[in-house]
């Protein structure tokens, strides 16, 4: 096993071990029971033929909504990928990460929000906080169990923000890439019970990368702070301003797959 690889290696077990941490904090203090502001008994039957417009019009109907999650963790490395060899060009990761950005891509995601109601002129679009939505257990471990509350419907709203980090042609480069997109699931109520379905399977929003670092020599960086003041990315404000034009850029094409 190569350095290189043993670094990948290590990354990817921290990497590993900081998810299993935000899994646990991502159930902690949630309730088994839907809050009486969010629960809801009501079934979800959706009406042959129903295109996704129709379906926004039959929830504003029937009092249901749309819950809008933000998904934006910690930033890293771009890993390895798992068949990835020694050749020419190598990807590159290194330990430690770097904050979530979350709340300064928290704008994104309201547009998002405030753009999808105004279009199909309704309310039922909600940006939610998952401390408000119970849990269940499954054969999977604890999940989500939205289907016992008034969301018949979750849009995941995720910001990814990565470092790449190459070496190709004797020759390191890292720029900063920022990917935008969303996927919906629907649970829709069966006579065999809840079934999951995807109005939404991929909804590209935008994609921002920084301008690239480069050097003929081995920079000798050992965590993700290193290669990030390198980088010298834009600041979180002027960085969210470039992700609002790519966001606005895309939503027509966007809204007019929706409505189809």
């Amino acid at each position: 096993m190569t350095e290189d690889q043993k670094a990948a290696k290590a990354a990817q077990e921290e990497a590993a071990k900081e998810k299993e941490a935000e899994l646990a904090a991502y159930f902690g203090g949630r309730s088994e029971t839907p809050g009486a502001d969010v629960a809801s008994d009501k079934a979800n039957v959706p009406v042959k033929k129903e295109n996704f417009e129709s379906k926004l019009a039959r929830y504003q109907s029937e009092g249901f909504k749309v819950a809008v999650v933000f998904n934006s963790g910690s930033v890293r490395t771009k890993e390895v990928a798992p068949s990835s060899t020694t050749s020419a060009s190598s990807q590159l990761t290194l330990s430690g990460s770097l904050p979530s950005m979350k709340n300064d891509l928290m704008p994104l995601v309201e547009g998002f929000a405030a753009t999808m109601n105004e279009t199909f002129s309704t309310d039922v679009f909600e940006i939610v906080d998952l401390k408000n939505i119970p849990y269940k257990e499954s054969k999977f471990g604890k999940v989500d169990d939205w289907a016992t509350t008034k969301y018949k419907m979750v849009v995941t709203y995720s910001a990814t923000p990565l470092y790449d980090y190459t070496l190709s042609g004797g020759k390191y480069a890292a720029k900063l890439t920022v990917n935008l997109s969303v996927v919906a699931t629907e649970f829709v109520n069966e006579k065999k019970g809840v079934k999951m379905k995807y109005p939404i399977r991929a909804g590209n929003l935008g994609y921002y990368q920084s301008a690239e670092w480069e050097s003929e020599n081995e920079p000798g960086f050992k965590t993700i702070d290193e290669l990030h003041t390198a980088v010298n990315p834009p600041s979180e404000a002027d960085l969210l301003a470039e992700l609002q034009k790519e966001q606005a850029a895309n939503m027509d094409k966007f809204i007019e797959k929706r409505k189809k």
